[in-house]
């Protein structure tokens, strides 16, 4: 078994938390509506701090995959957007907002962040661009602001590393549940997580070495950097010939449409993999694609993949490592059985466990 901490920072009513997280829409009280979800909870003020510098935005305004998929899929999604009304959920430096005005042709454009100052930065880049007759910026947590109207299309970058670190989904299915039109658009409108057995050989080499360091047993040091390793996932680019096995679906999400607020606190799912080849298994590796089309079945969805073979984006890979370099051979099976949990102190993180 691997149990590790999701990469980050580190409710004390987890139910309270829930009720007033879903099921408020728009057009409630007002007693309902002031107590729609705010999140103040554990590791909120880490996460929107996060948000607050640009060096973070300009990392992911130069990942070309994340930023050419969505304009792909705003290009793909026309008939969606063209003249209809969208929500930026999240919307940061506004690109997305911008890009669905621009290349969408939207007719109004709601773009709500909750970070104040890069909602000062996006209203800047809408005048900038020409787009503010279009484009409004509010700036407000999704879960407390009030729009003056519903929407056609709720277009959002929700996704952290392995898919739902953040947690960001849950306000994307309150922004859902409270905004959107029946018969609205999701975009992205599906996500899965994916998972493969790695070989880390220069980390088993790194390890190994401390067994026989210039004829001297210095095992418990090359120990205590494994258990180091092992606190917490790693992010990092894992190259497609480090895979041991073709991957398998680990977590599918299903329709974004559909999929009920308040159901993405934990996941669990039995997975078995057939290595390719010889090697040492070390670690079992997680990613993530998400499709954009009117409905998670459309065959020609526009997609954005995170796996090792795709593009490299922001996300990389996550690796949950064993704490053993298991050799196996070339078509011996591998079971496990993956659970992903909301932190119980800090539902933004989850804590990701395999058991092997």
């Amino acid at each position: 078994m691997a149990e590790a901490m999701t990469p980050g920072d580190e409710d004390d009513d987890r139910e309270r938390s829930k009720r007033q997280r879903c099921g408020d829409e728009a057009g409630d009280s007002a007693d309902a509506a002031t107590s729609s979800y705010t999140l103040d909870g554990p590791g909120d003020e880490d996460y929107f701090g996060a948000y607050d510098s640009l060096s973070v935005h300009a990392l992911m305004l130069s990942d070309e995959p994340r930023v050419g998929v969505y304009l792909a899929a705003i290009k793909a999604n026309l008939e969606s957007i063209q003249d209809k009304v969208v929500l930026d959920v999240g919307a940061g430096s506004g690109i997305l907002s911008m890009l669905a005005a621009k290349h969408g042709a939207a007719a109004r454009v709601y773009a709500v962040e909750a970070v104040p100052g890069m909602a000062s930065l996006a209203r800047d880049l809408v005048l900038r661009n020409g787009l503010q007759d279009r484009v409004t910026v509010i700036q407000g947590r999704i879960e407390d602001v009030e729009l003056p109207e519903k929407v056609d299309v709720i277009i959002s970058e929700w996704m952290g590393f392995y898919l739902v670190h953040e947690s960001m989904l849950e306000s994307v299915l309150v922004a859902r549940d409270r905004w959107l039109k029946p018969g609205g658009v999701m975009m992205p409108s599906s996500a899965r997580i994916w998972a493969a057995p790695v070989e880390v050989e220069p980390l088993r080499r790194e390890i190994e070495r401390y067994s026989n360091l210039h004829g001297l047993d210095l095992s418990p040091v090359g120990e205590a950097e494994l258990a180091r390793r092992l606190r917490e996932p790693q992010v990092e680019t894992i190259e497609a010939h480090r895979l041991l096995a073709a991957p398998v679906l680990a977590v599918d999400l299903g329709d974004l449409h559909s999929l009920k607020c308040g159901g993405t606190a934990e996941f669990s799912s039995q997975v078995s993999f057939f290595t390719l080849r010889a090697g040492h298994a070390a670690g079992i590796a997680f990613w993530f694609d998400v499709g954009f089309g009117k409905l998670s079945t459309d065959k020609n969805v526009v997609k954005l993949n995170t796996d090792p073979g795709s593009p490299p984006t922001h996300w990389q890979q996550t690796v949950v490592y064993l704490g053993v370099f298991a050799p196996v051979e070339a078509g011996e099976e591998l079971s496990a059985l993956v659970k992903l949990k909301q932190s119980e102190e800090n539902p933004r993180q989850y804590d990701i466990t395999v058991y092997t």
